[in-house]
């Protein structure tokens, strides 16, 4: 089976489902990760806060510790910030579901956020998705909740991989930093501990399905 995580940023993959990715890696599923931008962004002063190439070698290390393979990992030259749904950008990612035979998808939820580029993830996610997808489940971040937590109805049991996220996540050392570090960790493991106690695990991550065929 081909699964396909779609995140708008370089990090939100991980955060929403980082252990869920690495045990279907353990499982021997093929696993792809698309980011519908390059991650590259300045902040309100216009003053360059990441550049592609510690994006990409952050990714690249990142991932590495999760089992997702150099050549499987996809971004957009779209800036962070500045990504639209529109046709190019649904073109783009429809193809690429084609040309990879993607089964399954996890991608953005919405409202359930506040950036912009998460909401614009969501909705490429579902056009480009909408005639060759079945299986598309959307994941939770921490942080970014404009309706509260989301209301899941499907989780993943990560107790195993708990570990490997928290390392992985400690490569993206802007946000790292950015999140106070350690707390950041901390604030991701607690999500997942409560969704956790949710369905009898040590760990969990949860998910929204959109649709989902049993075969």
């Amino acid at each position: 089976m081909s699964i396909l995580f779609i995140g708008a940023h370089p990090d939100d993959i991980t955060l929403g489902c980082g252990g869920s990715l690495c045990k279907f890696i353990e499982e021997k599923e093929e696993v792809f990760c698309y980011y519908l931008t390059n991650g590259v962004y300045t902040d309100i002063e216009g003053n360059l806060v990441r550049s592609f190439e510690e994006i990409l070698d952050t990714i690249e290390k990142s991932l590495k510790i999760l089992g997702v393979k150099k050549e499987n990992i996809t971004f957009t030259d779209v800036p962070a910030t500045r990504l639209q749904v529109n046709k190019e950008r649904v073109t783009e990612l429809q193809k690429f579901i084609i040309e990879n035979n993607i089964k399954t998808i996890f991608s953005h939820p919405d409202p359930d956020t506040y950036h912009q580029d998460h909401r614009a993830a969501h909705n490429i996610t579902m056009a480009s998705a909408r005639r060759y997808v079945n299986n598309i489940f959307l994941f939770e971040i921490i942080f970014n909740y404009a309706a509260g937590l989301m209301i899941p109805n499907c989780y993943i049991d990560i107790s195993n991989y708990i570990e490997k996220k928290n390392n992985a996540l400690r490569m993206h050392e802007t946000e790292y930093t950015k999140y106070d570090k350690e707390e950041w960790i901390d604030s991701v493991n607690s999500l997942a501990k409560y969704r956790g106690r949710q369905v009898g695990t040590k760990f969990a991550e949860a998910f929204y399905v959109m649709k989902y065929v049993l075969e």
